[in-house]
């Protein structure tokens, strides 16, 4: 918990921004997420406390100022056509992080409060000695004025706040240089470094050589779903809505007059390029969100998700996005074939297709790959995600139909809710008594279910925010279990145990946001007989090359290590080992005390990157961890993503009304596992009982 102790008429306010820390960082039957104390002097409160009613409006007035200014940026650089291509790695680095309409609106109000509060800052703390942390916290205790056209935009933000579009929350204080927005970077390794070192030697290595079970990559397929449904960050834009780009179409540096203020690309020095040009891919920095309350200080960053497992990266997060998705006939999805479900595939983009595939044209000008739309941008990340969008649609509309056929008078509308509810249903039943178990472990899955047994009994209204260490760290641990290839295992009609993929289905670099896959029915079922039956990469703490572009070349896709810990950083993420001493109750002060969550191997390649153990960024550390027992993770990602799924509300299936309801019995879809589930949605002839795991024990069973 957060103490701050004050003196004068700012105590009522400082005492309710304590009580708010207190509620963020404090988790029951968890890990308890303790704040630093900060204590707040007469002298530095006056500091604040004296600045007058047309000061703090002139303040504002500044803010909006150095809004407009950027936009007369913004025009220059959208004339010189320094904005993102179609095409390029850039495009495909947005579909990952692009806003809708809601979040650029709620970015820019967000802009103009931390411009107004940093020049409060630069004036009248930093002059009288006031940190720039102890400045934010006393800041945060002061609402805008109310006469302000600032104030206005903040409350219309706040009225319009329905499931999404809420600020991330923090398990630990933010870590800015001035406190409130300076990213650390300057005496820490580049990210591209980083990930060059730790990714250029890795070994093809798959999790479980030894006995016991193996992780199928079902459970890599399910985590970026899961992760895409709770969480999604996206960039900072133009104010007319132009994505921002801080590289050349080469990959090269900016000239200084096209440097947009929210560009932090990653950069890495070409020691041998006869040009002595440096490789820069593109990064712009998140955009930030109004906060629960119309005051100062610091704005967090945005989230454009909902905070609940609601299947929202398939439905859609807005109204706009769900009219995308629907066919407004039988309560059905749109898709390829609506009238026969189980072949059916993904609608196909109609129009603004830049919004969900990162095309390069062939040279008649022309795009030949398939592009698929759902109800958001992510869908055509990778065939990962295309399959398993592909599973719940064709659910959705299996449902909608055996409705239709049970309530002939239902309408579009409630046979539409009806399958949704339940879609949702099942999806949550195997996230939290399949996937979490896998991930997490089994104690730690009975903890969870005790917090949240808990919060029911006592009428605890869920959190509709996302913590940021478990959005842009934590979550994203399947990326380092992900393979460069996938391989091809024959469809049978009996079940062949230890037969030998012959062939390979794609290699992942040539299918991110631009497959070149001919999608069909057969095409959805080789994927994912394969993904139940293809272990996944070692957990450690490097990515495979089709994540991470070769170091020596020009590069022809992203690195995501890097844009992760780039990300972390934007985000002012506290360091590895802070996470790490709170989830393990273990006081880290060298490098050794590492090696007992830290394989020694990994150690060495990290005191290679780092010069400082305390330097560590959260998601190198996390992904370094030797898996905690009976988990796919290690303590410090455990207990993250414990912490977060303590907070998500789940569906009672014993209350919705549908299964309880007069006209038809519904039983049949209460219990639905992930076995179940691929059985009902493809054509395969045998799946194992446990999708998430390959043993002998395990063996696929007849569907």
């Amino acid at each position: 918990m957060k103490f701050i102790k004050v003196f004068g008429v700012f105590k009522m306010k400082i005492l309710l921004l304590i009580f708010l820390l207190f509620q963020t960082a404090f988790v029951f039957g968890l890990v308890n997420f303790q704040y630093e104390p900060i204590v707040i002097t007469k002298t530095e409160l006056d500091a604040v406390q004296s600045i007058s009613e047309n000061e703090w409006l002139d303040f504002v007035h500044r803010g909006i100022e150095s809004d407009n200014q950027e936009k007369s940026l913004e025009l220059n650089l959208y004339n010189a056509n320094v904005t993102v291509q179609n095409g390029t790695i850039s495009h495909a680095q947005l579909l990952d992080t692009l806003p809708n309409d809601e979040a650029l609106r709620d970015s820019e109000v967000a802009d103009k409060i931390l411009k107004s509060s940093v020049y409060i800052y630069n004036s009248k703390c930093a002059p009288q000695g006031v940190s720039g942390e102890r400045c934010e916290a006393i800041l945060g205790g002061q609402d805008l004025p109310r006469k302000s056209e600032l104030y206005s935009e903040c409350q219309k933000v706040l009225q319009s706040r329905r499931d999404a579009h809420y600020p991330f929350r923090r398990l630990l204080p933010r870590h800015y240089i001035d406190g409130f927005y300076r990213m650390y970077s300057e005496n820490l390794p580049k990210p591209l470094s980083i990930s060059k070192e730790l990714c250029e030697n890795r070994k093809e290595q798959h999790v479980g050589n030894g006995e016991g079970p193996q992780l199928s990559l079902a459970i890599v397929q399910w985590a970026q779903f899961i992760s895409s449904d709770l969480s999604k960050t996206v960039v900072t834009s133009m104010s007319n809505g132009m994505p921002i780009e801080c590289c050349s179409n080469q990959n090269y540096r900016l000239q200084p007059r096209h440097y947009h203020p929210a560009c932090a690309p990653l950069i890495r020095e070409n020691t041998n390029n006869r040009y002595g040009l440096a490789t820069c891919l593109n990064y712009v920095r998140s955009a930030l969100a109004v906060g629960n309350t119309c005051s100062f200080a610091a704005p967090e960053q945005l989230n454009q998700a909902t905070a609940d497992l609601d299947m929202s990266p398939l439905y859609g997060f807005t109204e706009s996005s769900r009219r995308r998705i629907r066919l407004y006939k039988n309560g059905l999805l749109k898709s390829t074939n609506a009238e026969q479900a189980r072949n059916s595939l993904l609608p196909m983009v109609t129009k603004e297709a830049h919004h969900f595939c990162a095309h390069r044209l062939d040279k008649e000008g022309s795009n030949r790959t398939s592009c698929f739309m759902a109800g958001d941008s992510r869908v055509n990340s990778n065939p990962f995600t295309i399959t398993l969008y592909t599973l719940f649609m064709r659910n959705h509309n299996q449902l909608a139909m055996d409705l239709k056929k049970a309530h002939p008078q239902w309408d579009d509308e409630k046979l539409y809710q009806h399958a949704k509810l339940i879609n949702t249903d099942i999806y949550q039943r195997i996230v939290f008594k399949e996937w979490l178990v896998t991930v997490l472990g089994k104690g730690m899955v009975n903890e969870i279910d005790k917090e949240q047994r808990k919060r029911t009994k006592d009428k605890l209204e869920p959190k509709h925010q996302v913590s940021n260490e478990f959005a842009i760290a934590a979550s994203r641990f399947y990326l380092s279990m992900m393979p460069n290839v996938l391989h091809n295992y024959a469809l049978k009609d009996t079940y062949t145990p230890n037969s030998d993929p012959p062939t390979d289905i794609f290699t992942l670099k040539e299918q991110l946001y631009n497959t070149n896959i001919s999608y069909t029915s057969n095409k959805i079922d080789a994927i994912l007989n394969a993904i139940l039956h293809q272990r996944t990469m070692n957990m450690d703490n490097s990515y495979v090359e089709s994540l991470v572009p070769d170091s020596a070349r020009r590069p022809t896709h992203s690195d995501a290590l890097a844009f992760d810990i780039q990300r972390g950083r934007d985000h002012g993420l506290q360091p590895y080992y802070k996470y790490l001493e709170i989830c393990t109750n273990v006081k880290i002060s060298k490098w050794d005390d590492l090696k007992q969550f830290i394989a020694n191997e990994d150690i060495e390649k990290l005191k290679k990157v780092y010069q400082n153990w305390q330097d560590i960024d959260l998601i190198v550390g996390g992904i370094s961890e030797i898996p905690a027992k009976d988990a796919a993770v290690g303590p410090t990602f455990q207990c993250i993503i414990a912490e977060q799924f303590a907070q998500i509300p789940r569906l009672d299936s014993n209350k919705i009304d549908v299964y309880n309801d007069n006209e038809i019995n519904l039983n049949q879809y209460k219990d639905i596992s992930g076995h179940d589930l691929i059985c009902r949605n493809s054509n395969l002839k045998y799946v194992s009982s446990n999708i998430f795991e390959i043993s002998n024990e395990n063996p696929p069973i007849s569907c």
